[in-house]
């Protein structure tokens, strides 16, 4: 090598070395802003990761987000109970830019309505606006609803900067529609009422409910996030219960692993609901769930499940 391609050589080993200060800085995560929680005048609200928060009032558990340019929610209980949550937004004066439905239930979607900005972005399972609808003729509040627009069927990725929150239909378990939402930065999973912690799940089959389904559904939440997970359940019996880990969703599925083996047996005996009632105060195994006035009815759903 002559003088001059050495100096050349040189001078190019330099420059790649000069610039890889400047491309690993470049890939380098920006620092996110932690915002103080809302300040409300009623309900319980507390933080759970970074900027995720849960809030528990009246129905199932809402999820609360800020990011720089505004906030993420995802469920609305009922108008009134969602309100305070709303007010201290509005004291921010950030926007809401997406509220997010985990399915159509009363207890999660009824608040929609309060949500007045039509810039908000209302994102659920495609099934989920049919079965509102019809949940509401049924119960003459057709005029109180507000309806998601952003559909989808498997999965959803929405962009808040440095956050990243993502929804995954699994399938049905709960209802028709059910959808967890993944905040992948602060690795907290709201999952809806795919997660009752101690108590019986409402079960409908009308609305989807499918105890077989359902167990897989947990199966792939346990295989898709990891132990450092924190998960949010719609409801639990306790308002500091509704928040848990792995272990609860394997605890839920064991649950409707038993009690399907339970209505089985059941059924191959001949016994009605009448009868088990009498005998059991909960399904054995699980005396954490033991919500008397929800098993009977339980009970008679799972058997249309399981027979039909």
């Amino acid at each position: 090598m002559d003088r001059k391609e050495f100096l050349a050589t040189t001078f190019s080993a330099g420059l790649g070395l000069a610039l890889v200060p400047s491309l690993l800085s470049c890939v380098t995560p920006m620092k996110r802003s932690m915002f103080d929680p809302l300040t409300l005048r009623a309900g319980d609200l507390r933080k759970i990761r970074g900027n995720v928060s849960r809030y528990t009032n009246k129905g199932g558990t809402v999820g609360v987000f800020e990011a720089k340019d505004g906030f993420l929610i995802i469920d609305s209980q009922f108008a009134d109970s969602i309100q305070p949550v709303l007010d201290g937004i509005s004291s921010k004066g950030k926007p809401v830019l997406y509220l997010c439905n985990t399915h159509h239930h009363g207890d999660h979607t009824s608040g929609n309505i309060a949500f007045k900005d039509q810039n908000t972005k209302v994102v659920a399972h495609q099934r989920v606006p049919e079965l509102q609808r019809m949940a509401a003729e049924k119960s003459k509040k057709l005029a109180e609803q507000r309806y998601a627009t952003v559909l989808f069927e498997k999965e959803y990725r929405i962009d808040l900067g440095n956050e990243k929150v993502t929804g995954y239909h699994f399938g049905n378990g709960h209802t028709f529609g059910d959808v967890m939402y993944h905040f992948e930065n602060d690795n907290v999973v709201h999952m809806g009422d795919l997660m009752f912690n101690n108590m019986i799940p409402v079960y409908r089959t009308a609305d989807g409910s499918d105890s077989r389904s359902w167990i897989k559904v947990l199966e792939k939440a346990q295989a898709k996030f990891d132990d450092d997970t924190v998960f949010i359940f719609g409801h639990a019996d306790k308002p500091e219960l509704t928040t848990g880990n792995r272990a609860n969703l394997k605890e839920m599925a064991g649950f409707l692993e038993a009690s399907n083996d339970f209505m089985l047996k059941a059924i191959s005996e001949g016994k009605s609901t009448e009868q088990l009632v009498k005998e059991n105060a909960f399904i054995p195994g699980f005396e954490n769930r033991n919500t008397p006035e929800r098993f009977a009815g339980f009970l008679d759903e799972l058997r249309k499940t399981l027979l039909g």
